[in-house]
C-alpha cells in the first residue's frame, strides 16, 4: 500500500526546509574544512585524511539536500512521461 502525496502547500515548506538545512550544513562544512586545511598547511600533524574525506563526503550530501528540496519546491516529481522522444 503507497502513502499519499503530500498536498502541494506542505510540499513546497518541505523542499524549502530540505533547501535552507542542505544551505546551512553546506556553510558549516565549508567553515570547518577551512579550518582543518589552515591547520595542516601551519604543520598541525594531528588532521587525518579520513576525517578530511568525510567532511568532504558530508558536503555533497548537503549538495543532494539542497537539490531534493529544490525538486520538492518546483513540483518535479520523479515519474518520467513516457510520451517524449529522450534517450534512456
Amino acid at each position: 500500500m503507497t502513502t499519499p502525496s503530500l498536498p502541494p502547500t506542505t510540499n513546497r515548506l518541505v523542499g524549502l526546509l530540505l533547501l535552507c538545512s542542505g544551505a546551512l550544513l553546506g556553510l558549516g562544512l565549508l567553515l570547518k574544512i577551512g579550518i582543518m586545511l589552515y591547520g595542516w598547511n601551519k604543520g598541525d600533524t594531528a588532521l587525518s585524511v579520513g576525517l578530511l574525506s568525510l567532511n568532504l563526503l558530508a558536503l555533497l550530501a548537503s549538495g543532494l539536500l539542497m537539490r531534493w528540496g529544490l525538486r520538492m519546491r518546483r513540483g518535479q516529481g520523479d515519474a518520467r512521461n513516457p510520451n517524449t522522444n529522450e534517450i534512456l
